[in-house]
């Protein structure tokens, strides 16, 4: 057996080793995401007008403040909300039920596997583009199948009511493959012998899931929902490929609001403040599912 001497050296080198193999990316996550962070946070204070930078004015936490009072930036925030809520919910329960379907070892399974990675497979802007077409009122295939149903058309995007819940069909789409892979993943994980002690046991299906199988994959189950959750809370591609935040402002929602202010009215200093506001909003959020779920990313 070693000396203690030697072995907290040996420690301490294996701990500089590590440092110095961590440093270089370290040093690179610092300059890609903290100093855009800082300056971001800094151009918030200011009264920052891009066509005219020599007419940058600090104005402190004025921009905070009048957000605060803007009705559509309120608007924005409880779009953002509900849109999170609809698309998470359907990723959840789809993804899931899907997820338990694999597990059965019914016939076709195998098949559906390769069939559910091809959404995540396509880019957003393919994705977004394809759906567009199909949400066409007049040349949509939507429509066309409802018509074959003697249902009236709808108007998908293009109405001011249908538009949202539009737009999470496709987010949901497209994402709900991922929840199936980490649902799918912590099933399998659950050991056979407690399954099998279950049975014997007595215990019918339903009780195997909702006692045995839901308590084992929680960590697993609101991890994803943590992931999904940021995703969607700051999504922006699909929203702004479907229907660039109309009609309106029927789907503007914090990441869209904020690409406005920031690169539509060219007002750097309130776009600024809004982006804090969402990333403040979607921390929050993640600390809310941390511990409301027990993740606990220690062990």
């Amino acid at each position: 057996m070693p000396p203690l001497k030697n072995k907290g050296l040996r420690e301490r080198e294996i701990a500089r080793f590590r440092w110095a193999m961590l440093g270089p990316g370290l040093l690179v996550l610092f300059i890609i995401n903290l100093i855009p962070i800082l300056d971001t946070i800094y151009t918030s204070l200011f009264d920052y007008y891009l066509p005219m930078p020599q007419d940058k004015v600090f104005v402190g936490l004025s921009n905070y403040i009048n957000l605060f009072k803007e009705p559509r930036f309120l608007q924005s925030c409880l779009r953002t909300l509900l849109f999170m809520l609809m698309v998470v919910s359907a990723e959840t329960l789809l993804g899931f039920a899907i997820a338990l379907a694999l597990t059965s070892n019914a016939f076709g399974t195998k098949a559906l596997r390769g069939v559910l990675i091809l959404p995540i497979m396509l880019t957003p802007i393919a994705t977004a583009f394809m759906w567009r077409i199909m949400y066409s009122p007049t040349l949509g295939i939507l429509n066309y199948f409802l018509e074959l149903l003697n249902i009236p058309p709808q108007k998908w995007i293009y109405g001011a009511n249908q538009a949202l819940p539009s737009v999470a069909v496709v987010v949901a789409w497209c994402k709900t493959p991922f929840m199936v892979m980490v649902f799918y993943t912590g099933l399998l994980s659950v050991s056979d012998d407690v399954l099998e002690a279950a049975r014997i046991d007595g215990a019918n299906g339903w009780n195997i899931l909702w006692r045995i199988k839901l308590p084992l994959i929680k960590p697993v189950f609101f991890v994803a929902i943590l992931f999904q959750t940021i995703d969607t809370a700051k999504e922006f591609d699909f929203t702004q490929i479907l229907t660039r935040g109309g009609p309106g402002s029927a789907t503007e929602s914090l990441s869209i609001f904020t690409y406005l202010n920031s690169f539509g009215f060219l007002k750097m200093g309130y776009g600024s403040a809004s982006a804090i506001i969402l990333s403040a909003f979607i921390f929050m959020l993640a600390i809310f599912i941390i511990k409301a779920g027990g993740i606990d990313f220690d062990k």
